[in-house]
Formats: structure tokens, C-alpha cells, sequence
């Protein structure tokens, strides 16, 4: 029998109003992570990706997931230095299980507008190779 619970739904993640209202609370040194993953992948597995980057982020750091099973992972200090630290050990976690190549991740600074630092962290990941962490400029 097969999970039909869509990514929406996967359980401890947080909404994109949750995720948006917490980036609003970090006053300096955020970040935010995305990661997408390959348009290879089917829509029914992307709710294992999503649920893999909750476990693999820390305590503290809300996890919100897209539509599209892309899941943005908000780092409340350290800047993008501390987010590149975080991608990776979400990469280096999902290398383990051989699914490095399947994601790709973004890492922008999170500033005053918390939905900008989505969408650039977006598209920092989507101009990465798979397995890869790209940082905005």
C-alpha cells in the first residue's frame, strides 16, 4: 500500500507562513537553505527527500516544504557561512544513501525580506549541478 499523503503533509515541518514569521524574528547573521530535488525523481518518493532534510536539520531550524517537494530550511545565525555548513551535512547525509545526486542545494542571506531569501536561495540551487551548494551573491 502506498503513502498518497501529499508533501504538504509530511509530519514536523512548517508552513510557509510559519517559515516567513520565524525568518521575520532573526534580526541579523540568518539564512536560508534550499533544497531542490532532480525533476527525475517521482512526485509520490519526493515525501521520503522531504522528511530526510527534517531529520537531518537541527533542532531550531523550521523546515518549510514546496510543493514540488523542495523543502527551505531557515538558519537562524551565522550567515551563509553557517548555511553552507548546513547544506552539507544534508548532502553528505543523503550521500550516504546514494541520493547526493538527485538534490541540489541554494544558500542565500536571509536580510529584512524573508520571501526574497527564498526565491534567491531557489535559484541558487536550480543553477547548481546535482550534489552541489550554491550560494547567492
Amino acid at each position: 500500500m502506498s503513502d498518497s499523503r501529499p508533501i504538504s503533509q509530511v509530519p514536523w515541518q512548517v508552513t510557509m507562513d510559519e517559515f516567513l514569521r520565524a525568518a521575520g524574528e532573526v534580526t541579523e547573521g540568518g539564512a536560508c537553505c534550499m533544497f531542490l530535488i532532480d525533476d527525475s525523481i517521482p512526485q509520490a518518493a519526493r515525501t521520503g527527500y522531504a522528511a530526510l532534510v527534517i531529520a537531518y536539520a537541527r533542532a531550531g531550524e523550521p523546515v518549510c516544504i514546496l510543493d514540488d517537494g523542495s523543502a527551505a530550511l531557515l538558519v537562524r545565525d551565522g550567515g551563509t557561512v553557517s548555511g553552507q555548513v548546513v547544506a552539507r551535512r544534508v548532502l553528505d547525509q543523503m550521500r550516504r544513501l546514494s541520493l547526493d545526486h538527485t538534490l541540489r542545494a541554494g544558500v542565500a542571506a536571509l536580510g529584512s525580506d524573508a520571501t526574497a531569501a527564498v526565491a534567491n536561495a531557489h535559484s541558487a540551487a536550480a543553477s547548481g549541478e546535482a550534489g552541489s551548494i550554491v550560494t547567492a551573491g
